[in-house]
């Protein structure tokens, strides 16, 4: 008897054989040769058997066998009349499908426990229990995918279907198919045993199907019943009765199929031909898509999508690859809005493995569905400026093939925008970018192909349209990397592309001019970028204008009645200048009409014309044409009309005959400087033999209008000035040069529009600088042999160094101004003083910090960009002046609100709260000692004598709170110097102000020399001692013993926390001077900013206390090196410093309520303190941990007017029920005392061993606290050694002097006399805060009680 007949006639085996099953799985083979070896008779798309797995196919027929149907010999007339037959098939079903259930539950939870410690931490992605963690995962993306497959092919394969169903008989469709999977099985049951039990199983199945069918149609109706008005009523009932009887019909045929033999059925069998195993596979599909499970795809995709939230990596990267093997299927469901939204999540992910994958994802489908590209176009486009390297560089691949595939895509002109800025990204990307519009753009077009061609030059002029504003660097760059990438080779595909284009353009220009003459409508916007677009190849390879250079001439005589008519001129004219000195023996008319062109638009249009045309002008005479007469005459008319105009303002002509002479003298002062910018007028050619120099005429006149009083005067006779000192740079150095510029520049009340001209003088005169060392070093190349022109370059360059070391401090300056155009113009300044080299670029680290902060994305990545530039050359820079760019970025942050009395915050509010110098963090963290020393650095600033303002502090701590930590041991270190800063500043915050107050009435005070008081009079005693009498030696030995007992670090005597535990206690006691009281409000800012800050750190990135506790700096880097989670609701708010702020209550003179808020502030602030260092007893539980960080939370940021004392739970039901009446903190102070006895009985009942340290109180002593350490016990008591330190200073050893030696200070103490044992100072050698509050409150009994 086989497994199978055991399986299914015996159902006590059943569990038996499947435990077996199970025990065998892990003995299975796993390599993939001996894996699958159960043929099937299909075969897979290339034509191969396809194999399953053993215990696969062993299962399925085990699922199958279960089945019994009633004309089953096993079962006997009677069992038949005990159970309907109906409902023997039916629950024959259950059965098995039960059994189907508990073998996939308990395979999954074997599969689970293979996978061990891995599951466990996995979370629940499914309703179902058995799915869960990434295996799971993996499972329910295989089945959703195979569910749509199904779904997608039964659909493909209606054709199939539609055949099975016409060589059919009956009208029944299913019936029909259900007939034909029944002849197949029947037909191959004698070659398939096992085909009898499938055959069973569907029988029993689509019996099922009809009486669920029923069942569902009857509750439908009986619900719909009272609803429905009578024709509706009457519609529903017929519908039901069709589905009943319907399916009434499908049971009588399936009731004749079970009461048929094999044999006897097969006289039902239609022709043999119709159905083959392909054919019963896709019966078997088509009807299953009918069933609950295969309609259950939108649940499973549902899930997956719910995983994509999940928190760990590895899942949300795991579910995102689900989702591709899903739409490989059918990528018709990324047009879902389920989809949209889940994959858009992905885009943003902070991983970027999971952003890469939704990549994927994107670019594998979205090429084949064209109508999805303008769905995801949005979010793929947002992902090409990725911080992840892999992702920009997947979208730059899908933006390439939607161009290529889809040229018809509207937004291809963006798309390319886009990819073109990525030119100067990381080399890969870099390289990608060319290689993708070499491809596009740069590839030879074959001749008669004039479809792409025009294609391709209304891609790329859309392109330089579009970026018009943000400026061509890009092409430039671009077009420069392809050229230079194929100089070598011989093969030269984009110098022929080049021409191509260019050629073409050429032919477009000329069609467009053929439409105007003809009245046609044209696109003057077209034309501008066809001719900006020659200018840009014509700037790279002007040898490929050339031969278009006559072509081009006309168009300088263009009619300006618009913008684009200007833009025409301005461009030809730059086109020209470039390519007319390459022509070869150009004809005298063409260069006379040049000329004489060029010479009418200087006369006749504005500056922007005007420029360019003289810069024509001058490449045209000084290398062509040389004639210089012409320029001459030009110049001395408006150098005449110049001299002219001086003379009458002079005299004082009036306004009238100025305002009527402006227009003249405006146009003379922009091209007198324009033409000496690119003449020299000194030169024999033009002067002559006349010893006058002509550049200081020039400068003299210039000068004089710059001091006239209009302001738009003045203005020309800068940019002239500015024009001229190209020329003649030297010129720069004349003092009253110097004086005006550095004027203009440091002068607050200077006119913001001159400012800006000196600016943009400056950088003019950089840019072309930059042009003329890049010119020389071309040159130099060609002649290196020949000349050394880079000595010429290097003298060119000292010239412009010292220039700017002239103006550097007034630039730099200009960073903190309120205008943005002026820290523009200031910035592109620097950019470019750095980019030659023509300064130290150490000074100007803290200027490009602070204007990393700017409010401004160009600025600030501008500035960004300097600081990773000069930390690639000169490693250590930024970090050495971090600290100061922090502060000169409060400068900026001042200038931007434009208010020094504003609050300002040190974070962006964005979606994430970024800290403004997150960029200058990023660079310092990759050091850890320079990340180390730079956050000390920041956290000292909060010390009480640093003495910044509460502002910047407030400023420098948002920061802190904001930088973008990427480990643990970052805001773990914060967080332990917050600590040691707190232990020792607000200790001795508190103490001072202690100290400050006045004595209660009847206690007298004891009085304390200072220390330099005292060493004073020893040294003065010493002298007299050398040289007096033995009795007043011995005297003085005997006073100076005395005193050098009072060296050792003294403190007043402490008064009892106690008297100062209300308000009204501490008002009593308040000194007439209200100084300290300030000095109190102002330091504890600091103190309580780090509070606040370490409370922040702690919950943004939870910290327990214990994970705090055991930090230690000196520990491995690798030990805390674990990425950290931030949490997004988690906000910095400094409630207390923003209302000190807010409020003007710093004043000399303080009323009552401003005092009284001061000690209210005292009192909090000491509580706080004692919240931070609380009992050892009550660090012990996690409970009152809780409690502990509930009261500091409220203490530090609790709303609304109510003292923060009030906010701490209550400590048992005794507090609670002694009602209002009670001092708010005194609950805690019972129990604490209480504690606090039994912990000092308990240190005093110790032993005490040498060497160990310990607390004394001697009365003959006025110092406290008394620390000694122990050397020896003696009869009659310890022998100790004293120490000299104080309640917040180092302790150390005492030393006395013996003769002219100092030892150390030696006495014997007895065991009455010890106070306290056991102490344990800090690594500062310093007493802790805990401690500290200990001794103070024991010294001040025992003195109590001795008084």
């Amino acid at each position: 008897m086989s497994v199978l007949q055991v399986f299914s006639r015996y159902e006590k085996h059943r569990q038996l054989i499947l435990e077996e099953i199970f025990t065998s799985l892990a003995r299975l083979p796993t390599s993939k040769r001996s894996l699958r070896n159960f043929r099937l008779n299909s075969s897979d798309d290339e034509g191969e058997p396809v194999y399953i797995q053993m215990v696969s196919a062993l299962v399925l027929q085990l699922i199958q066998c279960v089945v019994h149907l009633p004309s089953d010999r096993d079962h006997t007339e009677e069992d038949h009349k005990k159970v309907d037959e109906d409902v023997l098939i039916t629950n024959s079903y259950e059965t098995a499908r039960r059994t189907a259930q508990n073998f996939l539950s308990v395979f999954l939870k074997k599969c689970g426990i293979c996978w061990g410690d891995y599951w466990c931490t996995s979370s629940v992605i499914s309703r179902q229990r058995w799915l869960s963690g990434v295996a799971s995962l993996d499972y329910l993306g295989t089945v959703a995918a195979r569910l749509r497959k199904d779904s997608v092919t039964s659909r493909m394969d209606q054709k199939a279907i539609d055949r099975i169903i016409r060589e059919s008989s009956g009208n029944d469709e299913t019936q029909q198919l259900q007939k034909a999977l029944l002849d197949y099985i029947d037909e191959n049951t004698e070659t398939d045993p096992a085909l009898l039990f499938a055959r069973k199983f569907y029988v029993a199945q689509w019996f099922r199907d009809c009486t669920t069918e029923c069942e569902k149609a009857m509750r439908s109706q009986n619900q719909k019943q009272d609803d429905s008005d009578g024709g509706q009523h009457t519609k529903e009932l017929r519908d039901t009765r069709d589905i009943m009887q319907r399916a009434e019909a499908r049971k009588k045929f399936l009731h004749s199929v079970i009461k048929s033999s094999t044999n006897q059925f097969t006289t039902l069998r239609i022709n043999s031909d119709t159905v083959d195993y392909e054919d019963a596979g896709l019966i078997v599909r088509y009807l299953a898509s009918t069933r609950p499970f295969s309609q259950s795809f939108d649940i499973y995709l549902t899930q997956i999508l719910r995983v994509l939230g999940e928190s760990a990596i590895a899942v949300r990267t795991k579910a995102m690859k689900c989702l591709s093997e899903v739409v490989a299927v059918d990528p018709s469901i990324l047009a879902r809005l389920d989809m949209q939204r889940g994959v858009h999540g992905r885009l943003m992910d902070n991983s970027t493995s999971v952003r890469e994958a939704a990549v994927e994802l994107l670019g594998r489908f979205v090429l084949s569905r064209p109508q999805l590209t303008e769905q995801y176009y949005d979010m793929l486009i947002e992902r090409i400026l990725d911080t992840g390297i892999s992702v920009r560089k997947r979208v730059i691949k899908i933006l390439r093939d939607i161009c290529l595939e889809q040229p018809g895509f509207s937004r291809i002109t963006e798309m390319c925008v886009k990819m073109i800025r990525r030119v100067n990204d990381e080399e890969g990307i870099k390289k990608l970018v060319n290689e993708t519009f070499q491809k596009l753009w740069f590839t030879p077009t074959p001749s008669h192909d004039k479809e792409t061609m025009n294609r391709k030059i209304i891609n790329i002029t859309d392109v330089v349209a579009a970026c018009r504003d943000s400026g061509y660097d890009w092409f430039e760059q671009l077009l420069q990397n392809l050229l230079k990438s194929e100089e070598e080779s011989s093969y030269k595909p984009t110098r022929k592309a080049c021409v191509q284009l260019v050629d073409s353009l050429v032919e477009y220009i000329l069609r467009h001019e053929e439409a105007l003459a003809e009245h046609k409508s044209v696109n003057s916007t077209r034309l501008v970028a066809c001719i900006t677009t020659l200018y840009l190849f014509s700037k790279i390879r002007a040898q490929l204008m050339v031969k278009h250079a006559m072509t081009m001439q006309p168009y300088l005589t263009t009619k300006c009645s618009s913008q684009s008519d200007f833009m025409v001129i301005c461009n030809v004219a730059k086109i020209l200048e470039l390519v007319v000195p390459l022509m070869e023996h150009p004809s005298e008319s063409f260069l006379t009409t040049m000329e004489e062109d060029l010479m009418k638009l200087i006369l006749k249009y504005g500056m922007t014309v005007v420029q360019h045309c003289v810069s024509c002008l001058g490449a045209v005479v000084n290398k062509v044409t040389h004639n210089y007469k012409f320029v001459w005459a030009c110049f001395n008319r408006y150098y005449g009309a110049l001299t002219k105009l001086k003379v009458q303002h002079q005299e004082g002509s009036s306004s009238l005959a100025q305002a009527a002479t402006k227009a003249t003298l405006l146009r003379s002062l922009f091209t007198v400087g324009a033409l000496c910018r690119h003449f020299d007028f000194d030169l024999e050619q033009f002067k002559g033999t006349t010893k006058i120099e002509i550049k200081e005429k020039v400068l003299e006149l210039l000068l004089y209008f710059t001091n006239h009083e209009d302001e738009e005067v003045k203005c020309k006779a800068i940019i002239g000035l500015g024009f001229m000192f190209i020329m003649h740079p030297s010129q720069m150095f004349v003092p009253e040069v110097k004086t005006l510029y550095n004027g203009l520049l440091s002068d607050a009340k200077s006119s913001i529009t001159l400012k800006i001209q000196v600016l943009k003088n400056l950088q003019m005169y950089l840019q072309e600088e930059d042009s003329r060392m890049q010119e020389a070093d071309r040159e130099w190349q060609k002649l290196s042999k020949q000349e050394d022109l880079k000595e010429m370059g290097d003298i060119s360059s000292g010239m412009s160094s010292s220039i700017m070391q002239l103006y550097l401090k007034q630039v730099l300056e200009a960073f903190f101004h309120t205008q943005s155009s002026v820290r523009h113009f200031a910035l592109n300044v620097i950019a470019l003083t750095l980019s030659q080299g023509l300064i130290h670029p150490v000074q100007c680290v803290p200027y490009l910090v602070a204007m990393g902060t700017d409010p401004e994305p160009t600025m600030r990545n501008k500035a960004d960009q300097q600081l990773v530039e000069i930390d690639k050359k000169y490693t250590g820079f930024i970090h050495m002046k971090a600290v100061a760019g922090m502060k000169m970025a409060y400068q900026v942050q001042q200038a931007v609100i434009g208010s020094s009395s504003s609050i300002i915050r040190g974070f962006r509010k964005d979606e994430s709260n970024t800290a403004l110098c997150s960029h200058l963090y990023s660079m310092v963290r990759n050091s850890r000692n320079q990340r180390r020393a730079f956050l000390v650095s920041l956290l000292n600033l909060f010390d009480d004598s640093s003495k910044l303002e509460v502002r910047m502090l407030l400023f420098v701590a948002d920061n802190l709170a904001y930088f973008p930590y990427q480990t643990q041991e970052e805001p773990l270190f914060i967080m332990h110097h917050i600590d040691i800063m707190l232990s020792v500043s607000g200790s001795n915050l508190l103490q001072t102000f202690k100290e400050s107050l006045v004595r209660p009435l009847g206690r007298t005070p004891r009085k304390k020399r200072p220390r330099a008081r005292v060493r004073r009079e020893r040294e003065e005693k010493e002298d007299r001692r050398e040289e007096g009498s033995e009795e007043e030696r011995s005297e003085g030995e005997r006073e100076e013993e005395e005193e050098e007992r009072v060296m050792k670090a003294q403190e007043p005597e402490s008064d009892s926390d106690s008297d100062l535990e209300n308000a009204d206690a501490v008002m009593e006691r308040l000194p007439d001077d209200t100084a300290p009281l300030l000095d109190f409000a102002r330091a504890s800012q600091g103190i309580l900013l780090l509070l606040v800050l370490k409370q922040h750190l702690k919950n943004l990135y939870g910290f327990s206390d214990g994970k705090i506790q055991k930090y230690s700096p000196s520990e491995s880097a690798k030990v805390y090196d674990k990425a950290v989670n931030r949490k997004s609701s988690v906000h910095f708010s400094p409630r207390q410093t923003i209302d000190f702020l807010s409020t003007s209550d710093v004043r000399s003179e303080l009323t009552e309520q401003l005092k009284r808020k001061i000690v209210k502030q005292y009192l909090d602030f000491k509580l706080l303190m004692e919240h931070l260092d609380p009992d050892e007893e009550e660090e012990e539980g996690e409970a009152s941990a809780a409690v502990r960080n509930k009261a500091i939370t409220a203490l530090l940021g609790a709303p609304g007017g109510g003292s923060p004392r009030n906010h701490h739970a209550p400590d048992s039901e005794e507090d609670d029920s002694e009602g209002d009446d009670r001092t708010p903190g005194a609950s805690r102070r019972g129990r604490r005392a209480a504690d606090s006895t039994d912990v000092l009985q308990a240190n005093l009942n110790e032993s005490v061993s040498a060497l160990d340290i310990i607390a004394i109180h001697w009365p003959r002593y006025k110092d406290r606290p008394q620390l000694a350490r122990v050397i020896q016990r003696t009869s009659e008591g310890y022998s100790v050694q004293w120490m000299a330190g104080s309640y917040s200073s180092p302790w150390s050893e005492a030393k006395r002097r013996d003769g002219r030696k100092l030892v150390p200070w030696m006495e014997t103490i007895r065991e009455s006399d010890i106070v306290y044992k056991k102490i344990t100072l800090t690594s500062g050698n310093k007493l802790s805060h805990k401690l500290a509050q200990t001794l103070r409150g024991i010294y001040a009994n025992r003195d109590r009680n001795s008084s």
